[in-house]
């Protein structure tokens, strides 16, 4: 990578997401396109856009260049611990124009990124559940002191104390309810690291 020139470096990272601009179909080097594509695994259909592009322009990629480049990322794209890498970001495999001979090692690998993929998304999501309870919680605290405030002034009437009173009661009752809540969601989070961290020692990881 870092012999790369920064011509190409920009074309890593333009393949990911937009396909060429005139001034780049103009100036392309369509066997560094194609490596680009491929080393970020992107479909074959990836020329149609980049032909589309080019027309506007008035030109026409170089097929063979292309493709012998995208080949070449594909077979760097493919490795078994990139597999890994895809599946562990929750992106689609692209594996059907891997190469045969490794194919098979970065699905496999893929498939087990996919796997700690599901747990940090549970782990995540339950992080961003007991999140939200701390919110709430300390929002209902935040108004139970502010009635606790307002009942020790001296001109509360009656009927506002009692409802005061009552609404009190109701925000304590929901603390506690939202502090079991937190005690269950804890426990699926230490069930779901513990998960987590066994699957990694499993993989070698």
């Amino acid at each position: 990578m870092r012999n790369l020139s920064i011509s190409f470096i920009v074309l890593l990272l333009l393949a990911a997401c937009a396909s060429l601009s005139p001034e780049q179909c103009r100036n392309a080097d369509w066997r560094q396109i194609g490596y680009a594509d491929g080393v970020n695994g992107l479909p074959g259909s990836r020329i149609q856009e980049h032909a589309s592009a080019c027309a506007k322009a008035g030109t026409k990629p170089d097929m063979e260049a292309y493709l012998s480049g995208r080949m070449e990322g594909l077979v760097s794209y493919c490795q078994p611990e990139n597999g890994f890498e895809v599946g562990r970001r929750g992106t689609a495999d692209n594996a059907g124009d891997c190469p045969p001979h490794i194919r098979g090692a970065f699905l496999q690998n893929y498939r087990q990124g996919r796997e700690i993929n599901a747990l940090e998304g549970q782990i995540n999501s339950l992080r961003g559940t007991m999140d939200n309870e701390r919110r709430e919680m300390r929002r209902r605290e935040d108004r139970i002191e502010d009635i606790r405030k307002e009942l020790r002034r001296p001109n509360v009437s009656p009927e506002r104390r009692n409802a005061l009173l009552v609404e009190m009661e109701r925000l304590i009752d929901r603390k506690q309810e939202s502090g079991a809540r937190m005690l269950g969601l804890q426990r699926e989070m230490d069930i779901a690291q513990e998960r987590l961290g066994r699957r990694l020692r499993e993989m070698g990881r």
